[in-house]
């Protein structure tokens, strides 16, 4: 049986689907399963999926799209690894990264889940995520993810399936499933780290069609917020200091404003309206922080155009690839 099931959900991308799959086949380790699940695609995504029968892959299909959590839970169910790895259909990996991650696994068995160094894209433009040691403790991943010095993509995450099981569904009151479930696992164990670029996360291309691009700002706020209690909860009953608890929560209410301030302009540059932006701006208020990064952004969404927002977004990114060339292992 194999240890890591990658599994590939997808739904009306056919033009992407295969660099996908063929990431996953291309992986160095034999200890791998594959599952592609079409979610009723009205495109040519069953075809797709058909050239590569016979190559091993488990593959099937919803004749009605179900929603994101109730289809991840789907391939959950249907692992038959001790691992999991969640890939979006946009997403691909290097030819090392089961391998390892399994390695990592075998090192540091205590870890709850174990990431790998991932190359953020913008167009063309690829910024390595920021990552940590082979091992840390979990609060101390939480801790350094809000002060914005660990950066997670699903895409580079491998669970425990037991562990995802065990947490449930995911709540009909939670959008942002991938932060739902590495936050409570990392509140399970040390968090294992692999200090290579071994999987590729597509943040922004021609189509603006990632789902967190479209989550309203009030809600990508409200779930952070939700997340962080549970998280300082945690802590005060591992009985962390109140020096602790302070300065975490200092972190965590910059983290939550600067990114939901990221949501302004994400959403804006996938075609949100002015007035959407306004009427989100409001119920937003209570997690903003008036700071300069904070401000500009939303003056940024309000005042700018959405191409030129976007022109702006990679230059800044180009920027930052730049800065972190060095810094991140490849």
């Amino acid at each position: 049986m194999a240890r890591l099931t990658i599994a590939i959900p997808t739904v009306n991308r056919a033009d992407l689907l295969g660099r996908a799959i063929e990431s996953a086949l291309a992986q160095s380790s034999a200890d791998v399963e594959i599952l592609v699940s079409d979610n009723g695609s009205t495109d040519q995504t069953p075809a797709v999926i058909e050239r590569y029968a016979g190559r091993g892959l488990r593959t099937f299909r919803h004749p009605k799209t179900i929603s994101a959590a109730s289809h991840g839970r789907f391939l959950v169910e249907q692992a038959r690894g001790e691992f999991f790895l969640g890939l979006s259909d946009d997403d691909y990996l290097e030819s090392d990264f089961a391998a390892e991650v399994l390695a990592a696994f075998d090192r540091h068995p205590e870890s709850a889940f174990v990431y790998t160094g991932c190359a953020v894209h913008y167009e063309d433009v690829q910024v390595p995520a920021l990552i940590g040691p082979a091992l840390e403790p979990g609060a101390d991943f939480l801790a350094m993810h809000y002060h914005g010095k660990r950066e997670l993509s699903w895409c580079a995450c491998v669970s425990r399936v037991r562990d995802l099981l065990e947490l449930g569904p995911q709540p009909d009151d939670h959008i942002l499933g991938d932060m739902f479930f590495w936050t409570k696992i990392a509140l399970k164990g040390p968090v294992g780290c692999v200090p290579r670029v071994l999987s590729h996360y597509i943040l922004l291309r021609h189509r603006n069609d990632n789902i967190s691009h479209g989550t309203s700002p009030q809600v990508w706020a409200r779930e952070s917020r939700m997340m962080v209690d549970e998280v300082i909860q945690a802590s005060r009953e591992a009985g962390a200091t109140a020096e602790y608890i302070s300065n975490l929560e200092a972190a965590a209410k910059v983290h939550i404003a600067r990114t939901t301030a990221n949501q302004f302009v994400w959403t804006r540059i996938r075609g949100a309206s002015l007035a959407d932006l306004l009427a989100w701006s409001i119920p937003s208020f209570q997690y903003l922080a008036w700071t300069f990064p904070v401000v500009s952004r939303l003056a940024a969404a309000l005042l700018l155009p959405p191409s030129f927002l976007r022109r702006m977004l990679l230059r800044s990114a180009a920027k930052l690839a730049n800065a972190r060339r060095n810094q991140v292992p490849g």
